[in-house]
Order: C-alpha cells, then sequence, then structure tokens
C-alpha cells in the first residue's frame, strides 16, 4: 500500500543509479565485447549515456569489460567439455558421417582438445558423384579467445560455385595437421595417391610436403592470386607489372606463354627475374591437364568459403562449428531452389561464359580441313579444331570444357551442328540438382544431447598474462620512407638554437668514459677526470670531454 506520494521534485537528475552494477553492464555488454573484444571502457560508458541517459564511472566499465570476458570465457570452456557429445550427437543425426575428435595429454595428465574433423556423409557421395575432380586447401585463423585455424576443402559444383566438402579445427597450421587433415580427405574421398585429381592452394610449406608425400601423383596447382602478393610486396611500384603476370598465369598454350613471358621481360628485367624464381610453371594454365574441365589460376573458392564463414569465426568453438552447418544448410536450400527453377539443358554460369566467349568469334575464319576437322583462322593466328575430340589447339576448349571462339565459329558456319552437344557434361543442369539434392540433417540443442558418459575434455591454453596486450606496431615496407631526423629548432623563450641529442655521444658522471652514464656505470671507485678548459682530458685530447653547443652547430 502506497502511504505518501510526493509528485513535484527539487532535486537534479544525476544519471547516476544503484540497479546498474558492473554485473549488470557486463550483462549488457557481453555481447558487444565478444564481436569486439579490444573494446575500450570509454566506448561502454559513451554507449550507457547514449541508450539510456544515465552515469557510469570508468572504474565500473573497467570491471564490467573484464567481468564480461570472463564469462566468454566461461562458455567457450563449457563448449569444450561438451565435445564428445557434440561428436555422438553428429553421428546419431548424420549417419555413415566422419566426425573425428583429436585429444592430447594435458600437463595434469587429462585430456584436453586437440583437434576436430568434420565431413557430412550426404555431402560426401555428392561429390564424389557429381562434382569435377578439383578442389581447394586453405586455413583461416579463428578470432576468439582460443588460439586456432580453421582447415577447409571446397570444391566447385556445376554453376562454377564454391561447394564446401569437409572442414577441422586445428591448433596451428603446420606439416602435422595438414598430414593429419588430407589422411582424413584422402579416405572420405576415395583420393588414393591422388591419379586423376587437383589440387589448388597457396605456397604454405606444410601444405605442400603433406601433399607430395600422401599424394604424389596429385595434380597440385599454385594460387596465382598470393604469388601475384608476393610479388607485388618485392616490386610496390610497378602497377603495370599486374596485367603483364596475369596473362603469363592465363596463358592456354606455350605459344601465348612464351610470348607473355618476353613481354614481361622486356618490361623489367628484375620483375621478370622475381617471376621465374617463384617457377610460373606451377601457376599457368599451360602447364595443366584438362581432366578436371575447370580453368582456375587461383584458389578463390577457399576464400568464398573463409569469407561466408567469417562472422562464425568469433564464437565459441561449438557455436562456431554449428553456425558453419547451418550456414551450409541455407546455402544448400537456396541453390537447390535455384537449379530446379532453372530451365535450361545447361547452368547459368556456364551459359554466360559461352556467350562471352560466341561474342569473339567475329575475327574468326573457318576452313574446311578433313572430316570433323577445321582450321580457323584469327588475325594472325591459325588453330586447328577437332570436333569430335572435343579439342583445339588454343587450349580453352580442353582446359574448360566449354567450346572456345574457334569452335564456335565452326558450330555457327555449320548449320547442322548444335552448339548443346559441344559443352561438358559436367555443366548439366541435372547434375546442378543432384549436388543440391543432398542435405546436412538438422541437430538438436546442446540440451538434448547424451552424455558420453566419458572424463570432460579441458580447453586448450590460452594466453593468461594480465593488464593490456601491446598493440604491434606496423612494420615498414621495403621501400618505404624512413623517420624522418629531427631538425634543430628555436627556443622562443631563450632565443637559443636547440639541438637533436641524435647520434651525440654521451659520457659517465663517475669514471668519465663514453658510452654509459652514471646509473648503468659498472666502474666502482674509479676518480672521474677534471673537466677544465685548456688541460689534456682522459681521452688524450685538449679542451673539455663534450663539445659545447656553439661547437656542435658549428
Amino acid at each position: 500500500m502506497i502511504k505518501t506520494y510526493n509528485e513535484a521534485h527539487s532535486c537534479l537528475k544525476t544519471g547516476y543509479s544503484k540497479l546498474l552494477t558492473q554485473e549488470v553492464i557486463a550483462k549488457l555488454f557481453v555481447n558487444d565485447v565478444r564481436d569486439d573484444p579490444t573494446m575500450m571502457p570509454k566506448r561502454i560508458q559513451k554507449s550507457i549515456q547514449d541508450r539510456w541517459h544515465l552515469t557510469a564511472t570508468p572504474d565500473q566499465c573497467r570491471k564490467a569489460k573484464k567481468r564480461a570476458l570472463e564469462m566468454i570465457q566461461k562458455e567457450h570452456d563449457e563448449q569444450y567439455s561438451r565435445m564428445k557429445d557434440y561428436r555422438l550427437e553428429l553421428l546419431d543425426s548424420n549417419d555413415g558421417s566422419t566426425v573425428v575428435l583429436d585429444t592430447c595429454e594435458g600437463s595434469n595428465g587429462l585430456d584436453m582438445f586437440h583437434r576436430f574433423y568434420i565431413c557430412f556423409a550426404n555431402i560426401r557421395m555428392a561429390w564424389c558423384t557429381y562434382c569435377r575432380p578439383i578442389f581447394g586447401l586453405d586455413g583461416c585463423f579463428m578470432k576468439g579467445t582460443s588460439e586456432g585455424q580453421l582447415l577447409a576443402a571446397v570444391g566447385r559444383d556445376a554453376n562454377n560455385q564454391m561447394y564446401p566438402i569437409a572442414w577441422a579445427v586445428v591448433d596451428r597450421e603446420d606439416e602435422d595437421n595438414w598430414r593429419w587433415f588430407i589422411e582424413k580427405l584422402q579416405r572420405d574421398l576415395s583420393l588414393r595417391d591422388g591419379d586423376g585429381f587437383t589440387v589448388i592452394s597457396d605456397r604454405q610449406k606444410g601444405l605442400l610436403n603433406a601433399v607430395s608425400q600422401l599424394l604424389p601423383k596429385v595434380e597440385h596447382r599454385m594460387c596465382a592470386r598470393h604469388i601475384y602478393a608476393n610479388l607485388r610486396k618485392n616490386h610496390p611500384h610497378r602497377a603495370d607489372m599486374k596485367s603483364l603476370f596475369w596473362k603469363v598465369a592465363k596463358s592456354y598454350n606455350e605459344a601465348q606463354y612464351e610470348k607473355s613471358l618476353e613481354k614481361l621481360k622486356a618490361y623489367d628485367m628484375n620483375v621478370f627475374n622475381s617471376v621465374m624464381q617463384k617457377n610460373p610453371k606451377n601457376c599457368s594454365l599451360t602447364f595443366f591437364k584438362p581432366t578436371a574441365s575447370c580453368d582456375d589460376v587461383s584458389n578463390n573458392i577457399s576464400e568464398s568459403f573463409n569469407h561466408a564463414i567469417d562472422p562464425a569465426r568469433v564464437m565459441p568453438l561449438v557455436e562456431m562449428l554449428e553456425t558453419i552447418r547451418r550456414r551450409a544448410m541455407i546455402r544448400i536450400d537456396l541453390r537447390r531452389k535455384k537449379a530446379m527453377s532453372h530451365k535450361g539443358k545447361y547452368t547459368l554460369k556456364a551459359m554466360e561464359k559461352l556467350e562471352l566467349e560466341q561474342k569473339k568469334t567475329k575475327n574468326c575464319k573457318v576452313i574446311p580441313c578433313g572430316v570433323g576437322e577445321y582450321e580457323v583462322k584469327e588475325k594472325k593466328s591459325s588453330f586447328k579444331v577437332y570436333m569430335e575430340k572435343h579439342s583445339c589447339t588454343c587450349r580453352r576448349w580442353d582446359m574448360s570444357g566449354l567450346p572456345c571462339r574457334h569452335a564456335l565459329k565452326v558450330i555457327l558456319d555449320n548449320k547442322k551442328l548444335k552448339k548443346d552437344d559441344y559443352i561438358s557434361s559436367c555443366y548439366l543442369t541435372s547434375r546442378w540438382r543432384n549436388q543440391y539434392n543432398a542435405f546436412i540433417k538438422g541437430v538438436r540443442g546442446m540440451n538434448f544431447w547424451k552424455k558420453s558418459g566419458e572424463i570432460e575434455l579441458l580447453p586448450p591454453k590460452t594466453d593468461t598474462t594480465k593488464g593490456r596486450k601491446p598493440i604491434p606496431k606496423r612494420i615498414k615496407e621495403r621501400n618505404e620512407s624512413p623517420q624522418k631526423k629531427k631538425k634543430k629548432t628555436m627556443d622562443s623563450k631563450t632565443n637559443e638554437i636547440k639541438v637533436s641529442r641524435e647520434k651525440r655521444i654521451i659520457h659517465c658522471g663517475s669514471c668519465g668514459e663514453a658510452g654509459h652514464n652514471t646509473r648503468s656505470c659498472k666502474n666502482v671507485g674509479v676518480i672521474p677526470p677534471k673537466k677544465s678548459k685548456g688541460k689534456t682530458t682522459k681521452d688524450g685530447c685538449e679542451g673539455p670531454s663534450q663539445p659545447t653547443q656553439s661547437q656542435v652547430i658549428d
């Protein structure tokens, strides 16, 4: 019952509230701190003022951020302890999948999380049956409180878009973890020694060694984009070399490759030597096999996957893996609807690429030279086209599986030939639909997971150093201008010129020796020499031990 009520107040609002404790602030901003762990207390204080017109002290905000980080770390540790239960739930919901949890022994003798691998059965079967034998390998950093790397294998679907196959969480990107990941892929995808398959990756040493040892017969393409990025670091002021380098990488035949190299050599000899040191044969289409029906020279499919899962990389482990799985499920459903609504015989991307190539047929002239064989003249060059073999000496048709401009000109001039009969079957819309008819089945929430009955896992070690971590300074490039020297300045009060102390030799006030001061002097008991003008000093020179200001200026 309200006994008294005073509606009129004479006091002013201060903005302080007893209910606004550090625990309350931590709960309000825990999601913001999770997204941005470097969030400063001043920003929290300003946000409270802007949102609720309340006042929080800087000390409250500092302690609230610390409490929020503790809450986030507790979530991480709890999810690590349920990893064995999570593995059983994935196997129960997606029968036949490969889910591997590796542990290592901690300092106290208990099991500690080491690495985790996932490859869903339906995705694996769809890739092996309907996709091209090419996939990219790459790793990306996890952005949460726990350090680690996410490794992934990504293929291409019939519409020339990425098709995630398998992914794993490891502690670091080294040769041992890449060997472990590729061994699991080797068994799941039936890669054997790699014969007939193609891998695209960057030049990470551990990855290169693992692939060469486990898949000795695989065609290993190096990502041209990563090679160009390294080349640009060595030659930052050579903007014109970009087009010249990509002409080398996208050369389909040896004649085109040699011509592109000559242009690069004439442009700049230093750039040419840098390119040759990287061995451009590893990233040029000229030296790739046509078995994959794919003319990729960069690992963009893996980069697209890393970009798609970027929001999940700041989350706790289980939540991150579940977010990646759900995003894959949503993507599969969207691609399936798009494939079902498409009416053409071949996929959208394949037909778009074919239309662009058909626009370039105006400079081509066809000359018959046998049954199913034609000579096509384009400007100053001539190419031989084999219609039955689906091949052309320019190698565009061989590498991509789509007819080149020379083959398209033959088809346009011959009314009996149909364009659809000469496109590779890997671009069929029916294959596109079958690839996305493979669903990932749903998984129940953490509350419904069955207990494995095994000992709970400990989280991996994290950085426990107290205080604010130092922000590393930006490392300057090789060709950047060095730090500017301090100039002489005029003191406005005394009208005297101030000279920089840079490169000035200091002398100890205790022993008189150069190179240190009295604080770091180790010569105990040494009598310092007298500093008098015109007398010989300890160094054998006349005059004072240190130059005067006028002498330094002169």
